[in-house]
């Protein structure tokens, strides 16, 4: 075990270097001048050389990216448009010129909304999604199998930013029975934080939910003819307790492993659902990063989710070494 951990530190550092890498090389080649984005409309050509020298762009892309991967470790002293110098703490994942403020800072600020959003849809993906395919294993066949197969068909074709909106016109704006979607602190007002993600936690999670429905039903199906859940059976155990025991824990290592990834990538920023809702998030900062070519909040947003999804998929073999005993971690 201690091995495989380090193992897995080992190559979560490499693949989160190289991704950092990917991404500064991709922005680097844009057309678009970071320094005159910075510096604003009015600025000469003279201005515009000062805060690229400022900003550290006359540098060559290797000495910009080694100055990077440094602060991360052991954090580094960054200057502003004007030329002040602005302390970064490690891991220091760049300043951003368009927002006028650290990258951290920016993502602290905004990862609140992203973790809520990613825990209900989460909590909607497993009750409905597993939950529904486990179901409709169960009842094959019969009228819950087909109307839950229904479901999840019209789950796995529907796009969110289509299901957002539609919802959200008829919910919010004409019949009112959900409120307007936003954020409040559960601190300051708990109410107000549920009905506020309410909508977007159901839409986002019943999206994602039709492709787990669908993967736990085939998979209960494919352990229900195992030799050992018919044993359980033969020994006398009803059919509900002998899939709660035997064909749930067998179906579940594929699932455990979709859920790791799905949760890295929620941790990371659903920007589609954020961006419909007018969620001020992870992901939306993401997508206005690129748009405002802001290359440091660009590649902080981009290691953020990289680096969940590493993570989470790590734990997820874990677990499914955990439920699997023939699963072994190598």
């Amino acid at each position: 075990m201690p091995l495989y951990l380090l193992r897995r530190a080992l190559q979560a550092v490499v693949v989160l270097l190289a991704i950092s890498a990917t991404a500064f090389a991709l922005f680097y080649a844009a057309p678009s001048d970071p320094a005159v984005i910075a510096c604003g409309p009015k600025c000469d050509a003279s201005q515009i050389a000062a805060v690229r020298d400022s900003m550290g762009l006359d540098k060559t892309i290797l000495a910009q990216y080694a100055d990077y991967v440094r602060g991360l470790f052991a954090g580094r002293t960054i200057n502003d448009v004007d030329g002040t110098p602005i302390a970064c703490d490690a891991p220091c994942l760049g300043y951003s010129y368009a927002l006028h403020e650290p990258v951290r800072a920016a993502i602290t600020s905004r990862f609140p909304v992203t973790l809520s959003l990613a825990g209900g849809a989460l909590a909607v993906i497993v009750v409905f999604g597993i939950g529904a395919g486990f179901l409709s294993a169960l009842r094959r066949g019969r009228l819950t199998d087909r109307l839950l197969s229904g479901f999840t068909l019209v789950g796995a074709s529907v796009q969110i930013y289509f299901l957002g909106y539609a919802l959200q016109y008829v919910l919010v704006y004409r019949t009112g029975w959900f409120a307007l979607p936003g954020y409040t602190s559960p601190g300051d007002d708990i109410g107000a934080w549920v009905a506020g993600l309410l909508l977007p936690c159901l839409v986002l999670g019943f999206v994602n939910a039709a492709v787990f429905a669908r993967l736990s039903r085939a998979q209960m199906l494919e352990v229900m003819h195992e030799g050992y859940v018919r044993t359980a059976r033969g020994k006398g155990l009803s059919p509900l307790r002998a899939h709660l025991k035997y064909t749930s824990r067998g179906a579940a290592a594929p699932l455990v492993q979709l859920l790791g990834l799905e949760v890295g990538a929620l941790l990371g920023g659903a920007f589609i659902t954020e961006t419909v809702f007018g969620l001020s998030s992870v992901g939306k900062l993401a997508v206005d990063a690129v748009v405002q070519n802001d290359l440091p909040t660009v590649v902080g947003t981009v290691l953020l989710a990289a680096f969940f999804v590493v993570v989470f998929v790590a734990l997820a073999d874990l677990v499914v070494a955990w439920l699997d005993p023939r699963v072994r971690l190598a």
